[in-house]
């Protein structure tokens, strides 16, 4: 594959990779119809032979295609973003997917992103409010938000989440998680807030994926640093592998041949 494709050249590969159940998958998720259903290993690899190409990213993105935009995410440069042109890209989507793909794949790494940050957590738009906490409990795992007064960020979360929409409670349950595993000192007080939270996510815990109940993720993600697994990962892991475990048929067992009947 060529490093160097056009829009069109790229547009058209996406369409080729695109499966029809994946792309009813998607539009269920709130994708809208502009979908082709690429999955995003087949993205990434796309990605990865193209490299970064800030352009060509800001094509991709104008097209308003959910793949072309996933797509956009990984090759865009983030330095080369102002926060006016980063408040157009984000500021207009509907999608969560596609915020949390900006936002933890580009935006968290550019030079605007506290300003952004702050303008967000501040306002009352639904995404670019669940993109504000997002964004800092990116700036806290490396390190860049070391301003920042976490007891009264905490006071916040606990605050603030009960009466937030569902997609902004999962981006301030986020940042509680984040805050939970990379700032040793609050991490007692991150997981005795999620308790007092409570479980605020009815949905099922899908398989294989760590609940987002705070005391929980933390917990499973700090076992998961010191090479530990939880008791709920553990007792998770065997009903999926027992599962898994084929089922064995009993053979009939053979009856011995009956003697043969002298003559």
């Amino acid at each position: 594959m060529p490093k160097t494709m056009t829009l069109s050249q790229v547009m058209k590969k996406l369409e080729d990779q695109g499966d029809e159940k994946v792309r009813q998958r998607y539009v269920r998720d709130g994708a809208g119809d502009n979908v082709f259903g690429v999955l995003l290993g087949k993205i990434r690899s796309l990605a990865e032979a193209l490299g970064t190409n800030h352009g060509l990213g800001l094509e991709l993105w104008a097209t308003g295609n959910h793949e072309a935009r996933i797509l956009a995410c990984m090759l865009l440069d983030p330095a080369a973003l102002t926060e006016k042109e980063a408040r157009a890209l984000l500021e207009p989507l509907s999608n969560p997917t596609l915020v949390d793909e900006l936002v933890g794949r580009v935006l968290v790494h550019a030079p605007i992103a506290e300003a952004l940050q702050v303008r967000w957590m501040d306002g009352s738009k639904e995404l670019p409010l669940r993109a504000g906490w997002r964004l800092l409990a990116g700036r806290i795992a490396r390190g860049l938000a070391k301003d920042l007064d976490v007891r009264a960020t905490l006071t916040r979360i606990e605050r603030e989440l009960p009466p937030a929409s569902y997609r902004v409670k999962e981006g301030i349950n986020f940042c509680l998680v984040w805050i939970g595993i990379h700032l040793p000192a609050y991490t007692a007080e991150a997981i005795a807030i999620g308790e007092r939270l409570g479980r605020w996510d009815p949905r099922p815990i899908p398989k294989g994926c760590t609940s987002s109940y705070a005391p929980e993720w933390i917990a499973a993600s700090l076992a998961l640093r010191r090479g530990e697994k939880t008791a709920a990962r553990k007792t998770m892991e065997a009903a999926a592998k027992a599962k898994a475990a084929p089922v064995r048929k009993k053979s009939a067992r053979k009856r011995p041949a009956a003697p043969k009947r002298a003559r």
